[in-house]
């Protein structure tokens, strides 16, 4: 079990800004002898954490987004709590709080038994659910969990829409951002649609738009970077720590991957100015240089 350190927002010039890190599907535990030049999953996702831990003004919160393990085994939840206590461990105490919720690859039990604070499951959560609810500086980081446990496809159940109404309410004009492992969104890519969020996404567009606050939607899944919008909040689909799904919108195209670098999501938010997305190479190249 992972303990999480205190975390202290750091002023910016006098205002008060977060930056939130986004790594998602680390798949821990995959075989990947048939990817060129892969350096496995682990190393993989520990370099994405050394990319965290390098980045100056260091963020305040680290979102993992599902698919933390390959197939759901304790061992592999193990290894991931493993290294983000050895790569974050050193941060100043003004991050990052690491939140962390399941995928469809994950099982979602042992993953929170294993990970603890990383994953800590609101007391009011649905049944067998491991929704999250935390405030960090003036903003709701809201976790929903779209496994539908023995199935790749996503959903949110109505007993799950009815806990997020109710969260949203109670953090009525309060900006909120909200993570989940499946995007409401189509991609394009006919088999990721396939196994994508198949059901609560337009209950969850109308939300979205009631609340009016909700600042980002930020995602995995898919392997890829994607935006898009739902019930006029903007979506981010983050890249995998590991490996990228082929962007091949031809209609019925076979599921492939492939080996472009690896990027995490760095989002800047302050209550004056919104929210802005970057994303930023894991691995090293030349410059900067002065222009």
């Amino acid at each position: 079990m992972v303990a999480q350190r205190p975390v202290t927002l750091c002023l910016h010039d006098f205002k008060l800004i977060m930056l939130i890190a986004h790594v998602t599907d680390p798949h821990i535990g995959l075989r990947t002898n048939r990817m060129q030049a892969h350096p496995g999953t682990t190393e993989a996702f520990r370099r994405a954490l050394i990319h965290v831990r390098q980045l100056v003004p260091a963020p305040d919160v680290l979102l993992l987004s599902g698919d933390l393990s390959e197939t759901g085994r304790e061992e592999d939840y193990i290894t991931l709590a493993a290294i983000v206590e050895e790569e974050l461990a050193t941060l100043a105490s003004c991050g990052p709080l690491v939140l962390a919720i399941p995928g469809n690859h994950d099982t979602p039990a042992v993953a929170k038994a294993v990970l603890g604070e990383l994953m800590p499951v609101a007391a009011d959560a649905p049944d067998g659910t491991m929704c999250l609810h935390v405030e960090r500086g003036g903003l709701h980081f809201i976790g929903l969990d779209t496994v539908h446990l023995g199935f790749a496809h996503g959903h949110l159940n109505e007993a799950q829409l009815h806990w997020l109404e109710a969260q949203l309410t109670a953090c009525a004009g309060h900006p909120v951002l909200l993570f989940m492992h499946h995007p409401p969104l189509v991609s394009g890519i006919s088999a990721m649609d396939a196994c994508g969020l198949l059901e609560g996404g337009p209950q969850l567009g109308k939300l979205v738009a009631a609340h009016g606050g909700v600042q980002l939607i930020a995602a995995g899944h898919v392997h890829r970077l994607i935006l898009g919008t739902l019930g006029g909040a903007p979506v981010v689909v983050a890249p995998s720590s590991s490996h990228q799904i082929d962007l091949n919108l031809q209609p019925g195209a076979p599921l492939a991957c492939r080996m472009e670098p690896p990027m995490i999501g760095l989002y800047r938010w302050s209550l004056e100015d919104g929210m802005a997305c970057h994303f930023s190479h894991v691995n090293p190249f030349p410059g900067p240089f002065a222009i």
